[in-house]
């Protein structure tokens, strides 16, 4: 039996990370809702984790659209039940979102570009705003973001010789992440009334890989709340790992208790 009561919205569900833990959330039978651009190959990426496609048709609803659409948004956090769901409570209590573009490197690999800079402030925008104009009587959800290491103003979380590559090559992309995460930021500090969400979880991944799955248990964790940090700082760690680690933590675990309103350092 899922562990989460409700669905459990995800955006950026074609991304690595976001698609491990989509993955797992079908084939645990969690009821989901996902926004993509394309059902096909979002359907096409869950077959190849070796999601059958009963359990997407059983437990996916997939909204078609842009994560800048509000209305697209809005219909990913109240999406309808499907026939033969009735038992299972519609309300979102739970987001996932890994909103992010990689670089595209030009013939001077020194000198990537990013075809969309602002994406991560963005998507949080619309998200928050989205769930603003939710009913009042509507629960809030707990908010899981996918952020970066490498932008934490109170501990070094990177290994000293990773460190140009993080403030260099990878400042702008950074950029909205830290934009991103003052937003959470911002949101948990208003009257308890006046929030959009119950809490937030910000997942700060090392370099992220295309390895395989190690296990949640060799997956390093720190942690950053206020002027507090104690991160953990590591290399890499793999896309699938950090989709495996929110899964294992966050839905099917006790981890939105723990890491309520904290930044998460992750690595091997």
């Amino acid at each position: 039996m899922p562990a989460t009561d409700g669905t459990i919205a995800f955006f950026g569900a074609t991304g690595g990370s976001t698609l491990a833990c989509l993955a797992l959330a079908l084939k645990a039978g969690y009821r989901c809702s996902a926004l993509s651009r394309s059902s096909s190959k979002l359907q096409s990426l869950l077959q190849e984790h070796n999601v059958s496609q009963s359990a997407i048709d059983t437990h996916l609803t997939i909204v078609l659209g842009d994560v800048r659409d509000a209305q697209c948004v809005s219909q990913t956090l109240t999406p309808p039940l499907k026939p033969d769901t009735s038992s299972i409570n519609p309300t979102v209590r739970l987001i996932i979102s890994g909103i992010g573009r990689p670089p595209i490197f030009t013939p001077n690999p020194l000198n990537p570009t990013f075809d969309d800079p602002t994406i991560c402030q963005d998507a949080m925008r619309t998200i928050l705003d989205a769930l603003r104009s939710l009913p009042s009587s509507s629960p809030k959800p707990v908010l899981v973001a996918l952020s970066t290491t490498g932008i934490s103003s109170r501990a070094r979380d990177v290994p000293i010789l990773m460190m140009p590559l993080y403030h260099w090559l990878l400042a702008v992309p950074h950029k909205g992440k830290m934009e991103m995460e003052a937003s959470l930021l911002a949101e948990v500090a208003k009257p308890v009334r006046e929030r959009a969400i119950e809490n937030f979880v910000i997942v700060r991944p090392s370099l992220l890989t295309d390895g395989t799955r190690l296990g949640s248990e060799k997956v390093r964790v720190g942690e950053e709340i206020g002027d507090a940090a104690n991160p953990a700082v590591g290399y890499t760690i793999s896309r699938a790992d950090v989709g495996g680690w929110i899964f294992d933590e966050l839905l099917d675990g006790k981890g939105r208790d723990k890491y309520g309103g904290k930044m998460v350092s992750i690595t091997y």
